[in-house]
């Protein structure tokens, strides 16, 4: 999930990268899917080359990329700042993924730091962030750095990929006094009862309404793994309830942008269903012209 956020005097962009679930319902990505992929790509891609600094918070391909969908030029010249590559973090990033990345982008970049646990002063923007914790309910898929940027008074908070939270220590770095922008990645309900136990769900859920009553964020963002779900707001339902009578605004990405949530992945089976139903509705006609 790519987040660009701009104060007065930095221009950043979080995780530049963009990707699709490779397989979902026993299916490919649709036709429809690739498309809006590619037009993103381009939207992130020119995000990140107008950014003064770029943030990687691991090294999932859908939030570093290599030159596959979006060019390396975007690191020219820019500052850098990514996840320990050598710390807290499981074999495949360790030994993989982070050295390819580093191996693309070291030559490029003009300063690269070490976010884990630290904090950074540009001007008049304060960037922190959290010391490592769980990708999900265990370190099976490594670690994340969560992102705080604090400016004028401003305050925008950065889950990256916690997927829920479920965890108390994914928490505390979220639980500061009325940020005015959260985005939290959610809980994994798409697969709930299968690598997303039921008991991680209760603990996201009361993770998400301790966050609502003690940080009052004004606008709480929630989406990436949680749109993969159709019914998302389903489980979610106690989150919006509270976050009513704290008077916190809950939205998706696409919603805070004005626009309908698309659910394109979570929608996979339909795309395919319709673009079959049409194809076989135009066979019959191009039968009757015969």
């Amino acid at each position: 999930m790519c987040i660009e956020v701009e104060t007065d005097d930095l221009r950043m962009v979080i995780d530049p990268s963009v990707a699709l679930g490779p397989r979902r319902y026993g299916l490919r990505p649709h036709r429809v899917e690739r498309e809006r992929l590619k037009e993103l790509a381009l939207k992130v891609e020119e995000a990140a080359r107008d950014a003064d600094l770029l943030i990687v918070t691991h090294y999932h391909y859908d939030h570093h990329d290599t030159g596959k969908k979006i060019s390396v030029e975007i690191y020219d010249g820019k500052i850098l700042i990514i996840k320990d590559p050598e710390n807290n973090i499981n074999p495949s990033q360790r030994f993989v993924r982070a050295p390819r990345f580093l191996k693309t982008v070291r030559e490029r970049v003009r300063e690269l730091h070490i976010g884990d646990g630290n904090e950074f002063k540009f001007r008049g923007t304060l960037i922190k962030f959290s010391k490592p914790v769980f990708h999900g309910i265990n370190d099976k898929l490594g670690y994340v750095i969560e992102v705080l940027v604090s400016h004028g008074g401003e305050t925008f908070i950065y889950s990256s990929d916690v997927e829920g939270p479920p965890h108390k220590d994914q928490l505390e770095f979220m639980l500061v006094e009325e940020p005015d922008l959260m985005v939290v990645d959610g809980p994994l309900t798409y697969m709930l009862g299968r690598r997303f136990p039921e008991e991680m769900l209760e603990s996201s859920l009361a993770n998400l309404m301790k966050l609502v009553r003690e940080a009052r964020p004004r606008k709480l963002v929630l989406d990436h793994h949680l749109l993969r779900d159709l019914n998302y707001r389903e489980h979610l339902a106690p989150v919006y309830e509270i976050a009513g009578d704290y008077g916190v605004k809950v939205l998706t990405a696409a919603e805070l942008l004005g626009v309908e949530p698309l659910l394109l992945e979570a929608r996979r089976k339909e795309l395919y269903e319709r673009e079959r139903a049409e194809e076989a509705e135009e066979a019959e006609g191009e039968e009757g012209e015969e």
